[in-house]
């Protein structure tokens, strides 16, 4: 069987795959593929579960621009799928508090949700600092997910 080579298609991500949504509950959800000013190795591409997704390695950093309904604290947890274990991310809000470090579970190549960590944002718009620890490497994400603590 001759062998077949495989090309990389350059992804073109819609604004609305980038689409932030916030709930009647509160919550806000940002997909992985609406960042900004990103740098590092990272790159958006096709979901099989449908939309986009980020595929990222150690020193990929992004930012997320989006709107909060209200000010207070919000519990985040972070989409991801991976095949490695002892990976992390660096995340903040807004240029205030020192990052707060997620460890990201082991999937064996399932989408789960990160443990939540505590945000606190301000009404109106709110920056996301994210990034992955360097050494940490195949990590897949789809999404953020703020919910209003109470």
């Amino acid at each position: 069987m001759p062998e077949q080579k495989q090309t990389a298609e350059h992804q073109t991500v819609k604004p609305t795959d980038q689409q932030v949504v916030a709930s009647q509950d509160g919550a806000i959800t940002i997909p992985a593929a609406s960042n900004s000013n990103t740098a590092g190795h990272g790159s958006a591409m096709k979901s099989f579960s449908g939309g986009f997704q980020l595929h990222g390695s150690g020193g990929f950093k992004a930012d997320y621009a989006f709107e909060a309904p209200r000010a207070g604290k919000y519990a985040l947890a972070v989409r991801v799928v991976t095949v490695q274990e002892g990976q992390k991310f660096l995340i903040s809000a807004n240029d205030g508090k020192a990052p707060v470090e997620i460890a990201v579970p082991y999937t064996i190549g399932k989408w789960q949700q990160t443990k939540p960590v505590e945000l606190s944002l301000v009404s109106g718009k709110n920056t996301l600092h994210f990034s992955i620890i360097d050494g940490s490497r195949g990590v897949g994400i789809k999404d953020f997910t703020l919910m209003p603590v109470k």
